[in-house]
């Protein structure tokens, strides 16, 4: 277990925003799991698990309490197509390693940002694809009852960007299996990656600093008659979905900005710190966005992302 004081967590975060930890403590082993339980307990601190930073918005103000950053990097590839990896793998670079090794089921995640651990407890997804299509276990341990315990599938309780572990935060995510098919041809894979890799240099604003999709995309089955009724005329539903970006634009707010942070022109959905923005800056822009869409459409949008 490293443990260091008085970290900047901006250095953490893809929005590049966020005060100093108290505490931060890097865990790379099941065994360090002992002396971090003896140092919460010592400490008697509030503790938050840090995962790749990639759809978390950290607050200016100094976290007095201890960020546990799991480093576990194990990873293993069985004969039945089973994968195993550790949730400090960065997603990114594990779809790169299983579609150059010719297995299928992970392609789609091309240039997905975050770890795994981060990909399951949100339950991450794109191109109408999600991680729990793939997933066989999860093992996991308890900061409070020092349980550990593979999570089969149905226990995980997988929904939209959601899961058992969002919901149950003292859960702590060491390992994943993933069910993996063995494909003949790594360069169709590898193909498939690319291209959703400058799909996303294409329509989101990677040229700053951002946290991925602010709020979540709208089930058709929540949406009110209008909204319903509107996107169908614009053409723009996607599966079960109307995107948010539609509704953020057509309010008037594409561009917008507040202190550093601004709604992006590339993609609506995506608020870019584009000025050294201040966590105020974000806040005050989410607000806003929230106001103007319910005056709008009756419809209160639900964050994605995790504010700390």
């Amino acid at each position: 277990m490293i443990l260091l004081e008085k970290v900047p967590l901006s250095e953490f975060t893809n929005f590049k925003i966020g005060g100093r930890a108290r505490y931060f403590c890097i865990i790379r082993e099941i065994s360090d799991l002992e002396k971090l339980i003896s140092f919460i307990r010592e400490t008697k601190l509030n503790y938050f698990i840090l995962g790749g930073g990639s759809n978390l918005l950290i607050k200016d103000e100094s976290f007095e309490g201890i960020i546990i950053k799991p480093e576990f990097n194990k990873f293993e590839i069985h004969k039945d197509g089973v994968v195993k990896s550790g949730s400090g793998i960065y997603v990114n670079l594990l779809v790169s390693h299983l579609c150059n090794l010719g297995y299928k089921g992970l392609e789609w995640a091309g240039g997905l940002p975050g770890t795994v651990g981060g990909a399951i407890r949100g339950n991450a997804g794109c191109f109408g694809f999600e991680i729990k299509d793939i997933v066989k276990n999860v093992l996991a341990f308890n900061l409070k009852t020092e349980e550990l315990k593979n999570f089969s599938l149905e226990e995980i309780n997988f929904n939209y960007r959601n899961s058992f572990f969002k919901e149950n935060k003292d859960w702590l995510i060491i390992e994943v299996e993933f069910i993996m098919q063995p494909y003949h041809n790594s360069q169709d894979l590898i193909k498939i990656m690319n291209e959703k890799i400058n799909y996303r240099k294409e329509k989101h604003p990677l040229e700053y600093p951002n946290a991925g999709s602010i709020f979540k995309n709208i089930e058709i089955n929540s949406a009110t008659k209008f909204l319903l009724e509107l996107a169908k005329e614009n053409n723009v539903i996607k599966g079960n979905k109307i995107p948010t970006g539609f509704l953020i634009e057509y309010v008037g707010l594409k561009g917008k900005q507040i202190g550093g942070a601004k709604v992006s022109e590339k993609h609506a959905n995506f608020i870019v710190n584009f000025n050294n923005a201040k966590s105020q800056d974000v806040l005050d822009l989410i607000k806003l966005i929230k106001e103007k869409v319910f005056e709008k459409f009756n419809y209160v949008l639900e964050e994605e992302i995790q504010i700390l």
